[in-house]
């Protein structure tokens, strides 16, 4: 058996009578939640939009899997197979997602479903057979990256909305929903005579020709939906279907759209638009009492979206002025102050928390971190973050929550920790944050991970940006940061919204065939 790579470093270690030459690192780099603060997003996410991601924006791939599970489940009794070769089912659903991908990708390059790279040499080819080494490497690949049914992509919605459930005989089986039943008839009879090809008729080997794809596209167009479809995702996002969590999230949403009259309320200004009023920063928008604990939770996910995004911009502020040599955190403490333009000897409290206003724009203090970001030497934003984290800080909870880490950095917690600070120096409270809010934090997680991935899978992954030196913190080379808002699931349950035809197009948009 193969050694871990923690292992060997250790075995290396031992073994060393002095120091040596060693080989160029070949581990690659992440800048993926730097400092573990993403997943309590997902979890407040979770308390609007349950069941839903940032992928997952279209009716049609749902339909698409749930029919799949069916038809080869009937093929396989039909052969008296039932689930004794659940290899054999999973090879004829991921065959058909490969399938629809395709004729989707043909019809339009830029089609908004996963996996137009992996499915990039499909459009360019006459036929493709569906066997051999070549097909199962694709679809072992896929099935965790970009197939529909990848946990990154449609199959968390397949049961959370209602189109699948487990089979109690192999966890591995899905099984229609019953309540889904409706859709998927609906599907399948615009399907016609095509089922007759062996592709969607038989397990083992099927060749599929571009001639053919081309002459499905229309039946199963993302766009080309049914009646009975869209009255499912009604149900599934607002109605019986629906747990109150996301009924009442959705819901509010769906308010705030149905009062947008100059914009695609999916599109990105609606998205933005929508936004701001679901957490409260459009004052025109008036929260519908029914509504009202859902808007309290949408404005406090914003908030720690807010908090998260400018301390992963701070680590990136100070991994480029360690670029250039170890500083103290005194010494990053004093320079993010200057750029600032906070008097560090004035109390923290007067000089920066109580600089911008509580109820100052969520949305503008992001946007402002973002351009600053993308500036020439990214000037300015040193300022723009000490804003943004005193918006956080006056917008903080007072208790805490059942998904509340204190590992990933409560809100919270942190909002105590600077209030505690707030008469003393704003040097204090600045050292503070980055030293233990920022570094620490990154290192803390950056490590861990990486030790998990060296003891399990053997991965090695050099998560890590920064270290402890003589002088001070040193940033490893090669080390740079871009980090960007987490996606919220807003675009995502517009867009759901939208197909299911509960918010439709101002009626001039609607008329100029805006989509």
């Amino acid at each position: 058996m193969a050694k871990n790579a923690l292992e060997t470093l250790i075995e290396t270690a031992a073994a060393a009578t002095g120091p040596m030459a060693v080989d160029e690192p070949r581990a690659e780099g992440s800048s993926i939640d730097p400092c573990g603060l993403r997943e309590t997003n997902f979890d407040m996410m979770n308390e609007v939009c349950d069941g839903l991601n940032n992928v997952a924006r279209h009716i049609r791939p749902f339909t698409l899997v749930a029919w799949a599970w069916r038809r080869a489940l009937r093929i396989a009794e039909q052969r008296g197979a039932a689930l004794n070769d659940v290899e054999e089912i999973e090879k004829f659903v991921a065959r058909c997602e490969t399938v629809f991908a395709w004729s989707c990708f043909l019809d339009d390059r830029n089609a908004d479903i996963p996996g137009a790279q992996a499915l990039a040499p499909f459009l360019s080819q006459g036929s493709y057979r569906f066997s051999g080494s070549h097909w199962e490497s694709f679809r072992k690949i896929r099935r965790n990256s970009t197939g529909f049914s990848a946990p990154a992509n449609y199959g968390p919605g397949l049961r959370s909305l209602g189109w699948t459930l487990r089979n109690a005989a192999n966890a591995r089986a899905l099984v229609p929903s019953p309540d889904a039943a409706a859709a998927i008839d609906a599907f399948e009879a615009r399907l016609g005579d095509r089922l007759s090809h062996p592709v969607f008729n038989t397990f083992g080997e099927a060749e599929v020709t571009t001639e053919d794809v081309s002459a499905w596209a229309a039946a199963w167009k993302l766009d080309a939906l049914t009646y009975e479809e869209r009255v499912h995702m009604r149900r599934a996002l607002t109605g019986d279907l629906a747990p109150r969590s996301r009924a009442e999230g959705v819901g509010l949403l769906l308010s705030v759209a149905g009062q947008l009259a100059h914009c695609d309320p999916a599109g990105a200004e609606g998205v933005i638009s929508v936004r701001n009023a679901a957490a409260g920063e459009v004052a025109e928008f008036a929260v519908p009492e029914r509504f009202e604990a859902a808007a309290v939770k949408w404005r406090r996910l914003q908030v720690r979206q807010l908090f998260r995004f400018a301390l992963e911009a701070l680590l990136a502020w100070a991994v480029d002025r360690l670029s250039d040599g170890p500083r103290g955190s005194e010494q990053l403490a004093t320079a993010f102050l200057r750029e600032a333009d906070i008097d560090p000897t004035e109390n923290a409290g007067t000089a920066w928390l109580g600089a911008p206003s509580p109820s100052g724009s969520l949305s503008q203090a992001s946007d402002s971190i973002a351009d600053t970001l993308q500036v020439r030497g990214r000037a300015g934003l040193g300022a723009a973050i000490a804003r943004a984290l005193a918006i956080c800080v006056a917008n903080a909870p007072e208790e805490g929550s059942s998904f509340d880490r204190e590992d990933r950095l409560p809100l919270r917690r942190a909002a105590q920790q600077a209030i505690a600070r707030a008469s003393l120096p704003s040097r204090e409270l600045a050292r503070h944050v980055i030293e233990t809010w920022v570094l620490a934090q990154h290192v803390y997680w950056a490590v861990g991970r990486g030790l998990q991935d060296a003891r399990g899978s053997g991965k090695r992954i050099l998560r890590l940006k920064v270290v402890m030196e003589e002088g001070g913190w040193q940033a490893l080379p090669g080390a740079r940061l871009s980090p960007q808002p987490t996606p919220d699931r807003i675009r995502t349950a517009l867009k759901l919204a939208e197909e299911a035809q509960l918010i439709s197009l101002p009626t001039g948009l609607a008329a100029s065939g805006v989509r």
